[in-house]
């Protein structure tokens, strides 16, 4: 009774394989005698598990072994247990056998639904290989472009190595320019300007066309620290003259350059930064044609010594700091006769600009500072610069000047002023100090963002300017020792109109007049300038 009570009822249902008829063979007298034949059952089972899985079929045989092992037990309960508990065991064991019974009957009734079903049509087999065999093409297929995909991104990992490595792929020549030891090649760039234009000066000699300059600026540069710039300059007559610099500049580092050799002296903007015939807003190439300022007061220059300059911003603020400093020879004067210039000789300052001449050991000391607003485009400068003994001969007499400036370029605006004042000792040989002072002020207009392409290249300019000189006598003066009226030290204001066409860039036609107006010395030298300008 103990052993058949632990025996769960769901374990008794999946003998799928129990043999109905050996069950009944061993029950007792007074249950249905249908139960004790159990060989027909036996025999239907083993018809219906012909062409079953072999898995199936053991899974009977073992279930047909457990049957019999209980049944072993059964006995045993018959002849030991009393009559009582014998009935509730048995009663319990018909149920047991009955259900069995017909989950036999459902099973049996299933396996011949499956042994009359018809196979699979041929059609359907070959569909079957077919997909399969389509799937494993395709499993095939994407393991190969896995593959290839990683060997792509192999290939291109190597590549962009070998490109940090080695750097780009570029022609011998062109890759010694890269190599981090340098090379024997030193690049060379040409540049240049050409300047060519007619001038008219009312009361003059005869209007005509001139020569301005041809001037090629070649830059060399040695290493990433060292850069040569030289200036030649060929005349109307095919002479060859020194341009306005001939220099080595080396970059110390961001914000220091030291220049060694001759350079434009870095005296105001105008002078360093305009004076060149296609950057300035007018004429600029022939006599009288640059400002009053750079005339008779401030020297338009070029110096022979040593400079340090360089440019950094102040800290986290918007404003940069410019600065030059130098030392040079300096402004020089030889008279025609030792120790006595004559009040021309003096007045003419432009006579005085070759700094190749050494006639003393008194140099050129100055420099200049400037402040830049560069998102606004404004810029500020100061300037100052003295002379030692600038006659030959003479005593010991010096000039000083000073120099401020202003500046605005943005959008289609450009404006500009400039002041200058020079203290010339001459005292020794006039009986008077000469102090020459002016300025002058400049805007010019360019419609860039005119929707007439015509219009964009246009520009129209306007410069006002006014020069003052104590100490000359314009009385005692030969004009014709002056390249033009226009050159001559007098009390002077100028108005000059001007209308700039640019072709390209670098390629500007322009038009410009000047209306001069000396107070109490007139000259009547008002002139017209036409002026082709091309930097290239």
């Amino acid at each position: 009774m103990r052993l058949l009570d632990c025996i769960p009822l769901g374990a008794v249902l999946l003998f799928a394989g129990l043999s109905v008829g050996e069950v009944y063979s061993q029950a007792p007298v007074g249950y249905p005698a249908a139960a004790q034949d159990s060989k027909p059952a036996q025999a239907a089972s083993n018809d219906f598990t012909q062409g079953a899985p072999a898995a199936t079929v053991q899974r009977l045989a073992a279930l047909q072994q457990d049957v019999k092992d209980l049944r072993k037990e059964q006995a045993t309960a018959q002849t030991t247990t009393p009559q009582d508990q014998q009935k509730k065991q048995l009663d319990l064991l018909q149920k047991q056998i009955e259900t069995q019974q017909k989950m036999i009957d459902l099973l049996t009734e299933q396996m011949k639904k499956q042994q009359s079903a018809p196979p699979p049509s041929t059609a359907a087999t070959e569909k079957l290989q077919m997909d399969s065999a389509i799937l494993e093409s395709r499993s095939l297929q994407a393991a190969r472009r896995d593959q290839e995909i990683g060997q792509a991104i192999d290939t291109l990992n190597e590549h962009a190595d070998a490109m940090e490595r080695n750097g780009p792929q570029l022609p011998s020549m062109l890759k010694e320019l890269f190599l981090p030891s340098g090379n024997n090649e030193t690049p060379l760039s040409i540049y240049g300007a050409l300047s060519v234009g007619y001038q008219k000066i009312q009361n003059a000699t005869p209007g005509g066309f001139y020569f301005g300059e041809f001037t090629p600026d070649f830059l060399i540069k040695l290493n990433d620290w060292i850069l040569l710039e030289a200036e030649i300059g060929i005349g109307s007559n095919g002479s060859v003259s020194a341009g306005s610099f001939a220099q080595a500049d080396f970059f110390v580092n961001d914000w220091l350059t030291v220049i060694a050799g001759r350079f434009v002296a870095p005296i105001g903007w105008y002078n360093e930064r305009l004076n060149n015939p296609w950057v300035n807003k007018l004429p600029t190439d022939t006599a009288g044609a640059p400002p009053l300022l750079w005339l008779q007061v401030l020297p338009a220059m070029s110096m022979l010594g040593v400079q340090a300059q360089g440019a950094f911003y102040l800290g986290c603020s918007p404003f940069k700091l410019e600065y030059n400093a130098y030392i040079s020879n300096g402004l020089n004067l030889t008279p025609a006769t030792p120790g006595a210039p004559t009040i021309d000789e003096l007045a003419n300052l432009e006579n005085m600009t070759d700094t190749f001449s050494i006639i003393s050991n008194d140099k050129a000391i100055g420099g200049r500072l400037g402040l830049w607003w560069p998102e606004k485009g404004l810029e500020a400068g100061f300037s100052a610069m003295t002379n030692g003994d600038y006659v030959a001969g003479g005593s010991e007499d010096s000039i000083n000047l000073i120099a401020v400036d202003l500046n605005y370029h943005k959008g289609n605006w450009d404006a500009r002023a400039e002041y200058g004042m020079v203290w010339q000792h001459a005292e020794d040989f006039i009986g008077a100090n000469i102090r020459r002072q002016g300025f002058y002020a400049q805007v010019a207009y360019r419609p860039y963002d005119s929707s007439n392409q015509y219009l964009q290249k246009a520009e129209a300019v306007y410069r006002y300017s006014y020069v003052d000189f104590r100490g000359i006598d314009p009385t005692t003066l030969n004009l014709s020792s002056y390249a033009s009226p226009i050159d001559v030290p007098v009390r002077r204001q100028q108005n000059e109109f001007g209308v700039n066409y640019w072709f390209y860039p670098r390629l500007a036609m322009k038009l410009a007049y000047q209306i001069n107006d000396e107070p109490g010395f007139h000259l009547h030298d008002n002139q017209f300038i036409a002026e082709l300008d091309w930097g290239w």
